[in-house]
Parts: structure tokens; sequence; C-alpha cells
């Protein structure tokens, strides 16, 4: 029983690390980096225009 214990341990820690759908997970680099903040910054941009375009129809 603890062999088979340990053999599968072993072989979980030798499995690569996978994602969803078992996809093998990539490193991000900077371009993933810098689209993500741009989405950011764009989402937040947004958000501020459409609350100061609310504030403005209350008045």
């Amino acid at each position: 029983m603890a062999k088979a214990a340990a053999k599968g341990e072993a072989k979980a820690a030798a499995a690569p690390k996978k994602g969803k759908a078992g996809k093998v997970a990539r490193e991000r680099s900077e371009i993933d980096d810098v689209i993500t903040l741009i989405v950011c910054v764009a989402c937040t941009i947004w958000a501020f225009k459409a609350i100061v375009d609310l504030g403005m129809l209350s008045f």
C-alpha cells in the first residue's frame, strides 16, 4: 500500500503543470503584460467617462 502511494506521489511530482483542457501552462511574456495593462487602463477610462456622463444627466 505504501509503495502505491509513493509511486502516485512521484508520478504527480514528475507530471508537468497543466491548465484547463490538459494544456501545459506557458510563461507570460512582456507583451501579454502590456496588453493586459492597456485593457485595464481602457476599462478604467471607460468606467470613469460613464460615471461622469451619468452624473451630468442628473443636473
